[in-house]
């Protein structure tokens, strides 16, 4: 049977009939298909390579070489043979396609994205439309390496092209609803137009390197930028356009140098400012902002001996037995132990951050072998000391095998905490101490932790030496945006005037134009002084952006204007659950049940049986935030079984449990590119807390114990809601010790 019909497209993208092209290797690509679909992949690269000595560039036989080599593993051999096809043609659409893809997988987002750029400026601009599917995959791909700009971009650049508007519009919506990310890495920040100080044909070349961005010609137009920036007059809007252009090649070493060097011709500006916290926020770290995390591993020659000198001292923590590398669980077992810098603390409440012993390094010991891994900032050598000390007689007097695993920041390392608190804590004092923690950092300890941003300097000197207003606001700006439990307990008045700065200042309500202020300077918008359409415009813009401040700050002001709900669209179970998730994330569940007792109330009657659903997983939310699962899981139960058989009422349902992480969705190995949904840590949670009492039925026998259609006369019930800023997943893990700050620069 013929691999490819006689008057059909030639496969190598020839564009002519298969019978006046590559019939003459037919036999040789038919061969070695057989061979591999049997699986002997390396003797059909035999076959391809018999034919390819007849007709060398044959592109047909190269490409499927290609796809051969790579299901061999041979990269750089797979890359080598498509560029040996786009030598002869650079417009062969399958080998462009595949080589971006490689190169993406096996170099990074940087060079997969340079890759697209070939590709695009071998077509021409009324064939690019060709190209969609290819820029989609692209932009997925740079948003599973987190180059969330360069992702946003990539996906505009897609439907410009004539991609998937729906599919794509979805991608864009999870990274602007995603609260981790950053709201300087989600805002649209757009080239700048030509100065009109510029002499005419410069102006010429700006505006066609203008063009070329504009056509996604990213790369073409930064080079244009980069010779215009040496030019008198383009400098500042050059670097700019520059900077942001490389911003879009996920290329963030030169996106930075390109933005500082704008910036520092900007002055003391607001755009200044935002346009630095964006290179704090991508900017990369050098060897000397740098700690390594090694670990050193010793011959064990007793190892009862050993255990038993850990488990005795009272200033070592024992943990679970567990791989030794925690990435590759097949790695051999070992069991697990903290070094803490103090004895553990047996009293659970009355305490003092200072006083909770703190995990400096961890203990690991094998059948054969036993080990520490720390961070070498000054710890190493007295951590080597004290466990060669602990561990005499239990292993061998050698020098320890060294690794380097890993590589932190040095400021994120200096502004991080471990520590071992009492077992059975309670949640509330927990959160307090985690709280005064993150405060105490930030006001003691980043004011004096020399920061690369500032050239080294701590922030103390800089505001001292004067010349760092930029970053400094920057950096500032970005502390009080990060919504955390300490969040609050920081005076960042205080802290600002310590270092001569002043607030960031306050946006104008009666003529700021909602829709073009920077995502972080939503937030600096007086809600309550706005008229109805600016604060529906700031509510709505703010909740797409999962600016969970933002959203809490105009929802409370919108509460009080009934009147403009209907009016700009807005639900009442949307601004309710939203303020009752967001308050409850925060740690204030009584205020967020009386938004749940509001947001009830609020609901038109003749929706509130439709909403009840919704209304009952909010409560269910919230409460799981805050209790242990024997507390909320038989609630759930309840809720599940009342809306069994109620179509409209699962859906909700499943997408709370989805946003819970109860329900996920994983792709359907039947079915690529289908995705199934997966129940079975709601089966887990279910059958270890849920209620056991049945019916006849095999049904739950409590729900005839609870209201199926809630009113306003009875009481608040369970909880839940559809995908709200701020939302998150539904309580904390258990043990979670080790919380982190979000640090510019870090």
């Amino acid at each position: 049977m013929a691999v490819v019909e006689p008057y059909a497209p030639c496969p190598c993208g020839s564009g002519q009939k298969f019978k006046w092209c590559c019939h003459k290797v037919e036999n040789q690509a038919e061969r070695a298909q057989r061979l591999f679909e049997s699986g002997q992949i390396e003797a059909a690269v035999q076959v391809l390579d018999e034919g390819l000595r007849k007709e060398a560039d044959n592109a047909w036989l190269l490409t499927r070489k290609a796809l051969y080599q790579i299901r061999l593993g041979q990269s750089d051999a797979a890359k080598a043979s498509l560029r040996l096809v786009l030598k002869k043609n650079p417009k062969h659409f399958g080998a462009l396609t595949l080589l971006s893809r490689l190169v993406i997988a096996t170099e990074g987002p940087t060079e997969g994205c340079l890759q697209l750029q070939q590709t695009l400026s071998a077509f021409p601009a009324a064939e690019h439309g060709t190209l969609a599917p290819l820029v989609s995959f692209v932009a997925s791909s740079l948003a599973r390496f987190t180059q969330y700009p360069a992702a946003i971009r990539h996906f505009g650049l897609a439907v410009a092209l004539g991609g998937p508007t729906e599919e794509i519009v979805q991608s864009i919506g999870a990274i602007q609803r995603d609260v981790s990310i950053s709201p300087w890495l989600k805002n649209a920040d757009d080239l700048v137009p030509a100065p009109q100080r510029l002499p005419e044909a410069a102006q010429a070349r700006f505006n066609e390197a203008l063009e070329w961005a504009q056509g996604g010609l990213w790369s073409a137009a930064a080079s244009a930028f980069e010779v215009l920036s040496t030019e008198k007059g383009a400098s500042p809007e050059a670097d700019q356009n520059l900077g942001l252009c490389r911003l879009w090649l996920a290329d963030d070493k030169g996106a930075v140098e390109g933005l500082r060097r704008a910036i520092a011709r900007m002055g003391n500006t607001d755009e200044a400012v935002d346009l630095e916290a964006l290179c704090q926020e991508i900017d990369t770290l050098d060897a000397d902002d740098q700690v390594e995390q090694v670990q050193l591993i010793w011959p064990v020659s007793d190892r009862l001996r050993l255990l038993k000198a850990l488990r005795d001292d009272p200033t070592v923590d024992e943990g679970d037995t567990g791989p030794i590398d925690p990435e590759v669980p097949e790695s051999p077992e070992v069991d697990n132990f903290g070094f803490l810098d103090r004895p553990k603390l047996e009293t659970k409440s009355d305490l003092k951050t200072e006083d909770i012993p703190r995990f400096v390094g961890r203990v690991f010991v094998g059948q054969e072998i036993a080990g520490i891994e720390t961070y070498d900032d000054g710890r190493l050598d007295g951590l080597i000391e004290r466990f060669t000390q602990l561990a005499e007689g239990g292993i061998r007097p050698a020098h320890p095998k060294t690794k380097v695993l890993d590589k932190v920041g040095k400021t994120g390392l200096a502004l991080s905490w471990e520590w071992r608190l009492p077992d059975d804590i309670d949640p509330d004092e927990r959160i307090r101490l985690e709280r005064e923690q993150g405060a105490a950092l930030i006001r003691e300890v980043w004011p004096k932790t020399p920061m690369s941003y500032l050239g080294g300097r701590t922030p103390q000197q800089a505001a001292k030496a004067g010349n760092a207003i930029v970053p400094l606001r920057a950096a500032l700006f970005q502390l009080e945006f990060t919504r955390t439990l300490w969040r609050d307990a920081v005076d960042f008045v205080a802290l600002r005037t310590s270092l001569g700065l002043e607030t960031e200042p306050e946006l104008d309500p009666e003529t700021v134009d909602i829709e073009t202020v920077h995502l972080a300077r939503l937030g600096l918008i007086p809600a309550e002084r706005l008229d109805d359409d600016r604060l529906t415009k700031l509510y709505w813009r703010a909740r797409q952006f999962a600016l969970d401040a933002v959203v809490e700050k105009s929802a409370r002001v919108l509460v009080d204007r009934p009147q403009t709900w209907e009016q700009a669209n807005v639900e009442p179970f949307a601004l309710f659950s939203d303020l009752a998730l967001l308050v409850a994330g925060n740690g204030r569940p009584d205020e967020a049940f009386e938004w749940v007792r509001k947001g009830r109330q609020a609901d038109p009657v003749a929706k509130r049986a439709s909403y009840a659903p919704m209304w009952d997983m909010v409560e269910i939310r919230i409460k799981a935030r805050e209790k242990s699962p024997e507390a909320w899981v038989p609630e759930l139960a309840v809720v599940l079984e009342r809306y069994a058989g109620n179509p409209e009422a699962t859906q909700a349902i499943m997408l709370n449990l989805l946003e819970m992480g109860l329900v996920r969705l994983t792709p359907n190995p039947d079915k690529r590119g289908d995705y199934i949904l997966d129940s079975r840590p709601l089966q887990m949670i279910m059958a270890e807390y849920g209620p056991r009492v049945t019916t006849a039925s095999g049904r739950l026998g409590v729900s005839a114990t609870k209201g199926e259609i809630w009113t306003p006369e009875k009481s608040t019930g369970g909880g839940g809601g559809l995908w709200t800023p701020g939302s998150g997943s539904g309580g904390s893990p258990e043990g979670e010790d080790k919380p982190k700050l979000i640090i510019p620069g870090r």
